[in-house]
């Protein structure tokens, strides 16, 4: 069984993550070595980039190109239901806010779409001037409870991409929140980034 993505890519980022029984895996089994080699090369992209660069929306056709790499079906522009949802071609999209000060600069923006296979994948681009400690993790917090939230996983710099299981009602957990956490948190932190509702649509 190979190591999972969220510890490669804490391990990339130079946290002490994982047991040193995950991280003797990693070193002599040469998919996870491979996977986590391909993780600081991003990094080290990352921490390259000018400090006052200035991060741009991607546009239309990047989305597309995107889409098309991993087999997804493109979103339409259909208005959502609140009942019957065809989940076999279920689409949405989030413009994502601040909803703190010290974030007031801070966006984002994500994609639901249905693959060929049925799964449902979720991106997410993050506009943000990020520290250059902690980590970003991205959650589906319940609609009327925000106390309720399911975990979708840890952003690769500023962007994620997840695979969001069927048994998760997005009727109900449509509020997608990127928060800042302290290495080795399971809760949110409390320090929310930006967050922003998930327009469904099939």
């Amino acid at each position: 069984m190979h190591a999972d993505p969220d510890l490669l890519a804490l391990l990339a980022l130079g946290e002490p993550a994982g047991t040193p029984e995950e991280r003797l895996h990693v070193e002599a089994c040469a998919v996870c070595a491979h996977e986590l080699a391909d993780f600081a090369r991003v990094v080290d992209q990352g921490r390259r980039a000018p400090l006052d660069a200035t991060l741009t929306t991607p546009g239309e056709q990047v989305w597309l190109s995107i889409r098309s790499d991993l087999g997804l079906t493109a979103p339409t522009q259909e208005p959502a239901t609140e009942d019957g949802q065809d989940e076999d071609d279920l689409t949405g999209h989030a413009h994502l806010a601040p909803v703190e000060a010290v974030w007031a600069d801070a966006t984002g923006d994500a994609e639901l779409a249905t693959d060929e296979r049925g799964r449902r994948i979720l991106q997410v681009a993050l506009h943000a001037e990020l520290p250059t400690s902690g980590i970003r993790q991205a959650w589906l917090v319940h609609r009327h409870d925000p106390t309720r939230r399911q975990t979708l996983g840890i952003l690769d710099g500023s962007h994620g991409l997840w695979t969001v299981d069927h048994s998760i009602d997005l009727a109900e957990f449509g509020i997608l929140d990127i928060s800042q956490q302290s290495p080795g948190e399971t809760e949110h932190s409390g320090q929310t980034i930006v967050q922003g509702e998930l327009t469904l649509a099939s």
